[in-house]
């Protein structure tokens, strides 16, 4: 299965290892990051440092992560903000303004939000969708969610091409406000609906003409090399480090 025409030209960017390898590191290390405590702030700095340091090694856009990441900040300053009311307990003073238990969790939530969203952007600006299925289904993922996954980002591109279409054309026939009320854009949303289910129909009836089987697993699989296996080993052993040196024990 073809990448969509919106990222067909979009440069592939080689990872240390390969897409199974990859996929593991990046649960391990998302892992890592959820298990910091609430208020330990340096830890999660320190493992912000992996992501940073493979899209520099990747040669992959800054620019393009942080305005994927500057799109979302708003819902993650928004779950985050919760923290300021729940935990108004008083830690420590600084330069006269009282840091409450609440304002250092909720920094740890944003940056724990940051680090992680950045580790899947990366990943999925050096693999691209299909191999990313592929993976999947190397660690025992059922196939029937691997495809369904790999079908729906496929077409969600014809989606939103479809949703622009329904959109230009409320535009060109409204005035001032008109046609653009609640009312209006749930029948919008609706007809999208409609015409999305009807498309997807079409396309399922010409995929099973052409011999579609219900799968789009690839009959080679990667193998899982002893590169791979090193490269796990010593992200692991880097994550378990910054764990060590930045969480005390109890």
């Amino acid at each position: 299965m073809s990448e969509p025409k919106h990222h067909a030209n979009r440069p592939e960017h080689a990872l240390p290892a390969g897409n199974r390898a990859s996929l593991g590191i990046l649960a391990i290390f998302i892992i890592f990051v959820v298990a910091v405590p609430k208020n330990n702030l340096p830890a999660v700095i320190a493992y912000g440092a992996f992501p940073l340091f493979v899209i520099t090694a990747s040669r992959i856009s800054l620019r393009l992560i942080m305005n994927r990441l500057l799109v979302i900040s708003p819902f993650v300053l928004f779950m985050a903000a919760g923290n300021l009311y729940f935990d108004r307990q008083p830690i420590f003073d600084a330069w006269n303004v009282s840091v409450t238990g609440g304002m250092i969790s909720a920094g740890v939530i944003a940056a724990k939000s940051f680090v992680t969203i950045s580790a899947l952007l990366v990943y999925s600006h050096s693999v691209p969708f299909h191999r990313f299925g592929n993976a999947l289904r190397a660690w025992g993922v059922p196939e029937l969610f691997a495809t369904q996954l790999q079908l729906v980002y496929r077409y969600s591109f014809m989606l939103g091409d479809e949703a622009r279409s329904l959109q230009k054309a409320r535009d060109l026939r409204s005035f001032g406000h008109k046609g653009k009320d609640i009312r209006t854009t749930a029948q919008l949303i609706g007809s999208l609906l409609v015409r999305s289910s009807l498309r997807a129909e079409k396309i399922y009836m010409a995929m099973s003409a052409r011999g579609f089987g219900n799968s789009l697993a690839s009959h080679q699989k990667e193998p899982f090399t002893m590169r791979d296996a090193i490269t796990v080993l010593l992200t692991t052993t880097g994550f378990l480090t910054v764990w060590i040196v930045f969480v005390p024990k109890p």
